[in-house]
């Protein structure tokens, strides 16, 4: 008996169900924020009906976001034992699920969805840093809601789950913000009359960001990590990085990243895994995607050319 209860203290610490039904296939990954608490990103999927009751495991502290990726029929959902009638769903349609309360429900469909899960608090630093104070979600589970910008959203989280190596943390601190702002303006309550700040970064601060940029390209640098360096806020370093670079911070680290692996190559005859480990890069291969992606051909040719 003590072992059971152990078992279940602990699966209260991340996301996952407490029933004994569960997808065929469930993939959790987080990441660490300034905030005490890891952010959780992941993807349930199950490819046979008839799963039965599934029932996700109360988080106080955290709101489930859900972006379903195939069509599934009306659902019987039970929130605090009260009866929901979920409509049919396609790809696209967007559930959020703030787990203070108990949900449960009766999949009879093969489903596939992407979620993260927001804490709560992270909705009143949005609206402090606003200048007022964040009030309520509002979502109607009975109403279907399709998300353009939330399907775009989480269907980035698919290489963070995929190929967690490749992934720094400043994208995943970058796409929780953006994800974030987007459920805040679409779906919050903020108080009235809000003062909304605009601050963004002063020359100092925007200098200081990109000299602690510059001498971590290396490293997995965060968004809280750059923050701290220039004595600025996360919401104050990304309007400042868009104010004055164009780009936000994670474009930024991405293009230096690129540069420096160009003279990298250039001045020496380094091989292409060193250079690669030197930029901040997984391995070799992640070199080479990001590489293609931002200048259109691959290393070895950059490097060919560069050359004569």
């Amino acid at each position: 008996m003590n072992t059971d209860r152990n078992r279940t203290a602990k699966s209260f610490e991340i996301p996952g169900f407490v029933s004994e039904s569960r997808p065929e296939f469930a993939e959790l990954r987080s990441v660490s924020h300034r905030s005490e608490r890891p952010l959780f990103f992941a993807r349930y999927r199950h490819d046979k009906p008839n799963l039965g009751l599934l029932e996700p495991t109360p988080l106080a502290d955290l709101v489930m976001v859900a972006v379903e990726l195939r069509p599934f029929r009306p659902t019987n959902v039970f929130c605090d034992g009260r009866h929901i009638r979920r409509p049919a769903s396609g790809p696209g349609v967007l559930a959020l699920y703030d787990l203070r309360k108990s949900w449960s429900a009766d999949l009879r469909d093969p489903f596939d969805n992407l979620s993260v899960y927001l804490p709560l608090h992270s909705f009143q630093q949005f609206a402090a840093e606003r200048g007022g104070s964040f009030l309520e979600l509002r979502y109607d589970l009975e109403k279907i809601r399709c998300d353009a910008v939330m399907l775009h959203l989480m269907q980035a989280i698919v290489p963070v789950l995929e190929r967690p190596r490749e992934v720094s943390t400043l994208f995943l601190d970058s796409l929780f913000l953006a994800v974030r702002d987007h459920i805040a303006t679409t779906y919050g309550t903020l108080s009235a009359k809000t003062a909304r700040s605009r601050q963004g970064l002063s020359a100092r601060q925007l200098r200081h960001a990109q000299e602690y940029i510059e001498a971590h390209l290396s490293e997995d640098v965060s968004l809280a990590g750059i923050a701290d360096a220039c004595a600025a806020s996360i919401s104050s370093l990304t309007r400042g990085f868009k104010s004055a670079l164009g780009v936000s911070p994670h474009r930024w680290v991405l293009t230096r990243r690129i540069a420096l692996a160009q003279r990298l190559m250039y001045e020496a005859a380094a091989p292409l895994s060193e250079v690669a480990a030197s930029c901040g890069f997984a391995d070799q291969s992640h070199l080479t995607r990001v590489f293609m992606r931002r200048v259109g051909s691959s290393p070895t040719a950059w490097r060919r050319q560069a050359h004569g």
